[in-house]
């Protein structure tokens, strides 16, 4: 039992570390290159990103539920199946990357007619698509090899990878512009030394953790691939969904726009989108025990432990997410510094419609869980796939027919549609799901945002009597009203039992911490 907590420690404060790795590369890297680069190639950095993910959408059917397919089989001691399930999702993935990959090619012929680019940058964006679906295609044949530390539930060996391959990426860029003259493309040079590295790594703990498994031809079986994929479809359109809501606004900007705009909004999503890994993080904690809750049909426990999850996380992301609305044009004021006032009130405007749906979904975010207690994915897939159509629909209707500020209507549009799907549908259907009474879930999450107001006052107050000219004043500052923000939160949001839990969850949490630094540094004392 020991052993299982100190794993399950161990993998999620890796995944904190990937998390915390990602946000230093972002904060100190993205200046630089985008200095060096300019608004319109740095935008088309993020487009081609986007076009990937697009393509993934494929992928996902196959490859999200193939470590659970591979576990089940490992765990019950079948060795053929698991034999042939890792060799035909290797080959299936390895064909699938291929044919991506030639798709990408035949794209770039024409893709200056597909999307606007300017003449100067046709031949960086068109080698840029080519080499970051070539690095895709390599991640995707890698896919499976992460698989083994998800078996003997090692998650943390992942964790490392990933941060290895970061480290390479930055050295790569870093060596790529400083050494050369700048070009969009560094940027898919080095996603492919990335995974070149997470590959090498989840290959060698895949020997060390499963060395009975080995990929051979003879135990390739499409009927593996089929299965996988007939329990993955939902997940697959469940992802689409997510790329249409959150994965099309540059491809918008680009088309009905300028590049140059295009690059202002992805940089204004960049930091945004890094801090809405937090809640999906917090609220797997939670999931075992909402589980354990769920099987041993103790339902009133386990409307206070949802209920009680919404709390938690408002706890966790109204002060951090509320203070980058409220301090947001400080920050990239000081980010940003060669930027005009325009572009950083721009910038500013579209992080602000980009945080607000990402500030209720924290509130919500362990509802989402219900759905795979009660197994109703189907009926989730299908609400967000009305919400994900009717923002496009909107969207493309208000940039035709109406003169209102074009960005404003893309990051608009979509930010609407998921704030009511997050607050107003995600709380009715968990309840349905649950067989519970409609409202609830609506206490506690009026409350959050009741107290998000709240703090958002005093934080604005704070605001408009500071002058903020500095680094120095800007981090004294948001230290300041950040501690102030969240003994304010924990007094307004929990009773006096739950506030003594809350302490001690996060005092605890805080020393386990170092605990697992040490662990983590010793790599060889905690191997099987």
């Amino acid at each position: 039992m020991k052993s299982n907590n100190r794993d399950f420690l161990i993998n999620l404060v890796a995944q904190m570390m990937v998390f915390a790795t990602n946000l230093i590369i972002s904060f100190f890297f993205t200046p630089i290159v985008l200095n060096k680069l300019g608004n319109e190639a740095y935008g088309f950095v993020g487009l081609v990103n986007n076009f990937v993910s697009y393509i993934s959408v494929i992928t996902v059917a196959l490859n999200s539920l193939a470590g659970r397919f591979i576990t089940l089989s490992y765990h019950r001691h079948d060795e053929k199946k698991v034999r042939e399930y890792f060799s035909s999702v290797f080959f299936a993935d390895t064909i699938l990357g291929v044919l991506v990959l030639g798709a990408a090619v035949i794209l770039c012929v024409r893709i200056e007619y597909l999307i606007n680019i300017p003449d100067y940058l046709v031949s960086d964006v068109r080698t840029t698509v080519i080499l970051a679906f070539f690095s895709s295609t390599i991640s995707l044949i890698g896919v499976v090899f992460g698989v083994a530390a998800f078996i003997k539930n090692k998650l943390y060996l992942n964790s490392l990878a990933q941060m290895t391959a970061n480290i390479v990426r930055v050295l790569v860029l870093a060596a790529t512009f400083w050494l050369f003259v700048p070009h969009m493309w560094y940027y898919s040079i080095a996603a492919i030394c990335a995974g070149g590295v997470t590959i090498a790594l989840q290959y060698v703990f895949t020997k060390k953790l499963i060395p009975e498994i080995t990929i051979k031809k003879e135990y390739y079986n499409p009927k593996r691939i089929l299965e996988i994929l007939k329990s993955g479809v939902w997940l697959s359109l469940e992802s689409l969904n997510k790329m249409l809501q959150t994965g099309l606004d540059l491809l918008v900007t680009n088309l009905f726009v300028n590049a140059s705009a295009m690059g202002l909004f992805s940089i204004a999503k960049q930091i945004p989108v890094i801090l809405a890994q937090i809640p999906q993080l917090i609220a797997n904690v939670f999931n075992p025990e909402l589980a354990k809750l769920y099987a041993e049909n103790k339902q009133e426990e386990l409307i206070e432990k949802f209920k009680f999850t919404i709390r938690f996380l408002s706890f966790m992301m109204i002060v951090p997410l509320i203070g980058f609305v409220v301090f947001g044009k400080e920050f990239y004021t000081l980010w940003l510094g060669n930027k005009t006032v325009n572009e950083i009130n721009t910038i500013q405007i579209l992080s602000i419609l980009t945080v607000l749906p990402l500030l209720v979904n924290a509130y919500v975010e362990g509802l989402y869980y219900a759905n795979t207690l009660a197994n109703k994915i189907k009926g989730s897939v299908i609400i967000t796939t009305i919400f994900s159509v009717a923002s496009i629909g909107t969207e493309f209707l208000l940039l035709k027919t109406t003169n209102f500020n074009p960005l404003i209507i893309i990051a608009g549009t979509s930010s609407c549609y998921m704030i009511v799907r997050h607050a107003v549908v995600t709380p009715l259907y968990c309840a349905y799901v649950l067989k519970l009474p409609k409202m609830t879930f609506y206490p506690a999450l009026v409350k959050s945002v009741v107290i998000s107001c709240v703090i958002y006052v005093l934080f604005e107050g704070v605001r408009r009597v500071i002058v903020i000219g500095s680094w120095f004043k800007f981090l004294f500052v948001c230290a300041g009203v950040g501690i102030l923000g969240y003994v304010l939160v924990l007094i307004l949001l929990f009773n006096k039992d739950e506030r003594k839990k809350v302490l001690q969850m996060v005092l605890k949490k805080k020393v386990k911490m170092i605990y697992v630094f040490i662990v983590l540094s010793k790599q060889e004392e905690i191997k099987q």
